[in-house]
């Protein structure tokens, strides 16, 4: 299975916040508060785009970060790249790790096909933009979800909750 990590999701989720927002610079408490996650979380994500050159960041009172270019300019695939490293499917699949780890590499059938996969893949991935991901309408504002409280009468038992009703049984 294919799957993107769970800082990538983040990742994607964080570079969105950058490009619907309108304020220019944005702090990492900020975007803790707003999305309820670790700060140092968010603080290494912030590090790994800058270092990516998708985030220009400046210190100081009004610092904070902000997208290094237009989201139409940033792909997934350097999203993903900036948080999980190079991409590849299997081991020989990218070009540059074609490497001496795999004893098969001379003699293998599908290494050429899944290197085709892997190009597809990585072109697709390159070919989709922050700004294409963030086109949907920006979601509902994010809120701490409430605790579940236990009500309770003066005795301490628990309230009854209704009940719904029960289902009619067709007739012969």
């Amino acid at each position: 299975m294919i799957r993107f990590s769970r800082m990538t999701d983040y990742g994607v989720l964080l570079l969105g916040h950058f490009a619907r927002s309108d304020v220019g610079q944005v702090s990492s408490t900020e975007l803790a508060e707003t999305y309820h996650m670790p700060r140092p979380m968010i603080a290494n994500l912030l590090k790994a785009f800058g270092r990516a050159g998708l985030l220009l960041s400046r210190r100081g009172l009004h610092g904070g970060y902000r997208l290094a270019r237009p989201a139409s300019e940033i792909s997934l695939l350097s999203v993903l790249e900036a948080v999980e490293g190079p991409v590849a499917l299997i081991e020989c699949a990218a070009d540059d790790l074609v490497s001496s780890h795999c004893d098969y590499v001379d003699v293998c059938p599908s290494r050429h096909p899944m290197q085709r996969v892997h190009r597809r893949i990585v072109d697709l991935l390159a070919g989709i933009t922050l700004a294409e991901l963030v086109e949907a309408p920006p979601p509902r504002a994010l809120r701490k979800p409430a605790r579940k409280s236990v009500s309770r009468t003066a005795a301490g038992a628990r309230r009854a909750r209704p009940q719904p009703p029960a289902a009619s049984l067709p007739t012969r």
